[in-house]
């Protein structure tokens, strides 16, 4: 049985992560403070509502039911358009069932492009990279939010822009920003029940699927955690980027890269057949994806959501470094 692997692409819920030191102030709040609730609500909250996640010319909507309790997290969400398909979340565990092709996949890393999701722990975010202020007040889903707006301070990342509700902190929409201003994608609730109560009938699929073949689907293939340290590395990167893995599996090498809140990844195996690897750029939706042949027959493809040169100058830069080379793996 073949098992479903996904790339490891930036979220949303990884604005989670900064740790502000911005001293601006609204309704007696500070950006930190007000992220601090953020985080505390989307990881204790229960709530139901409507999910629309938009790119280009792409509306995805989803039913979401989220249940916070003592035995931690479980999460449905029900796709209202397109192809039908549901997504279950019992705390890492994550299945999503496909009744038209009766197929299921089961992932963890699915998990990293649900929203919204809390990361394991939290990380310093360079003030050199971004700047956080304040944006005006607004409504969503018929609530009261407070905007806040955190600005690329460099062509090399995005810029975000955050809703909150004003009593829980919850987070109510995203919108990711381009070099130019321009929302990329956004996902935002058309309506939400905070602190609602969600029964166990709420969080089971609509159709068993206990006979579903599990499949793999199209996709870029990760490395396990296990496995050894890889040799290649990456000469240049945009500043306030750094290296959080290095892996190596059999002929596939996985870098990540992040900068505290955009990630990006880098792979590395021969290019044998060359129509199984990308060439050149594509698109699907925020995320970029750079492919290059380099190194004397390797391919390189760069997928992340960050500017299209930012993967063009880590592809660019990609050196194989020999073990017993005195120069360190990046």
């Amino acid at each position: 049985m073949q098992r479903f692997n996904l790339s490891r692409m930036a979220n949303p819920a990884r604005l989670l992560t900064l740790v502000l030191m911005v001293p601006v102030v609204a309704n007696g709040q500070t950006v930190n403070e007000w992220l601090d609730r953020m985080a505390s609500a989307v990881s204790n909250l229960t709530y139901r509502g409507t999910l629309v996640y938009i790119r280009a010319d792409q509306v995805d909507s989803m039913r979401i039911y989220h249940r916070v309790d003592q035995s931690g997290m479980r999460e449905r969400l029900v796709s209202l358009n397109g192809s039908p398909r549901e997504v279950l979340r019992d705390n890492d565990t994550v299945r999503c069932i496909f009744p038209d092709s009766q197929s299921v996949v089961v992932d963890t890393r699915i998990a990293e492009r649900l929203f919204p999701t809390i990361p394991s722990n939290l990380s310093e975010l360079s003030s050199d990279s971004y700047r956080f202020s304040l944006d005006g007040e607004d409504r969503v889903a018929q609530l009261d939010a407070q905007v806040i707006r955190i600005s690329a301070t460099d062509k090399y990342r995005y810029g975000y822009r955050l809703w909150l509700e004003k009593d829980t902190g919850m987070l109510l929409k995203t919108s990711l920003i381009d070099v130019q201003g321009r929302a990329i994608e956004q996902m935002l609730f058309t309506d939400i029940d905070i602190a609602a109560v969600i029964s166990d009938s709420e969080l089971l699929p609509d159709v068993p699927s206990d006979d579903y073949v599990e499949v793999t689907l199209p996709g870029l293939r990760a490395i396990p955690a296990s496995v050894g340290q890889g040799t290649w590395g990456v000469k240049q990167l945009p500043a306030g980027f750094r290296a959080v893995a290095n892996r190596q599996a059999d002929t596939l090498n996985h870098l990540l890269f992040s900068d505290g809140l955009a990630m990006s990844s880098i792979y590395v195996e021969p290019a044998g057949d060359q129509s199984g690897h990308p060439s050149g750029y594509s698109q699907i939706g925020a995320m970029n994806i750079y492919g290059s042949t380099t190194q004397a027959g390797y391919a390189v493809t760069a997928v992340g959501e960050v500017p299209r040169n930012t993967l063009k100058m880590m592809v660019s830069s990609v050196v194989n470094r020999p073990r017993s080379s005195d120069a360190p793996v990046q």
